[in-house]
């Protein structure tokens, strides 16, 4: 059993790179994308220069998860399992629950490091909320601006990601992962909206240190999603 569903991405360069794009962002949550048709392509003019390319593809994957083994011809139920860590990657204990699964049966794994605010930006940001006087406008101080982006912290956590992913390979698996948003509920949200799993494996730092057990994130998880959280505390 196959779902075919639409994607819209658009490439200031070419219709081609628009359609690499839309690919390489399916692919982070689809492990088993087989074909990608397109169905439209437009441009946006601007001053008569096209300034982006737009592609709308149609693409199929495959979602009963049944799976035939190659060597005993047994037809068996792959689980999905999405993994959420950030200062753990790579941990003891989320390494033996990890393990533990693949030896159960057919899985797949994905994996999300939500980008956790580097010190930098975020006293940077509690600079920038405090600057100004809501009501007067005052600003206090030549106080430096907010920057952009944290580029510190996307940086890390994709570091992070590419070392769970080696990992989850090592001992056999075919992960796929991403980088998400500093909240990790709203990142665990927005995979969720693509893509469905059987359990969370959510790896923190032990608690009373941990910012995610602080937060009660297991407890919120649950109660939002209604699967199974399985917590894991790394030292």
């Amino acid at each position: 059993m196959y779902r075919v569903v639409q994607l819209v991405a658009t490439h200031p360069d070419s219709w081609e790179a628009a359609a690499a794009a839309a690919i390489d962002e399916a692919t982070k949550t689809i492990s088993d994308l087989r074909v990608a048709q397109v169905v439209e392509l437009d441009t946006v003019v601007t001053d008569g220069v096209a300034t982006s390319y737009r592609v709308r593809l149609k693409v199929s994957y495959r979602i009963d998860r049944r799976r035939r083994s190659l060597e005993t011809g047994e037809v068996q139920t792959v689980q999905r399992y999405l993994v959420v860590a950030n200062q753990t990657v790579g941990g003891p204990a989320l390494t033996k629950a990890i393990c533990s699964r693949l030896d159960a049966g057919p899985a797949e794994f994905h994996v999300l490091v939500p980008a956790t605010l580097s010190r930098d930006y975020a006293a940077a940001r509690r600079l920038a909320t405090f600057s100004v006087d809501p009501t007067s406008g005052y600003t206090f101080g030549d106080l430096a601006a907010l920057p952009e982006s944290d580029a510190e912290g996307q940086r890390k956590a994709q570091e992070r990601l590419d070392e769970q992913l080696w990992q989850l390979r090592a001992v056999g698996a075919d992960p796929t992962g991403e980088v998400g948003e500093p909240e990790p509920v709203d990142a665990i949200a927005a995979v969720l909206e693509r893509s469905s799993f059987d359990e969370i494996l959510l790896s923190t730092l032990e608690p009373g240190i941990s910012r995610w057990v602080k937060m009660d994130l297991p407890s919120r998880l649950e109660r939002r999603f209604g699967l199974p959280i399985t917590h894991l505390h790394e030292p």
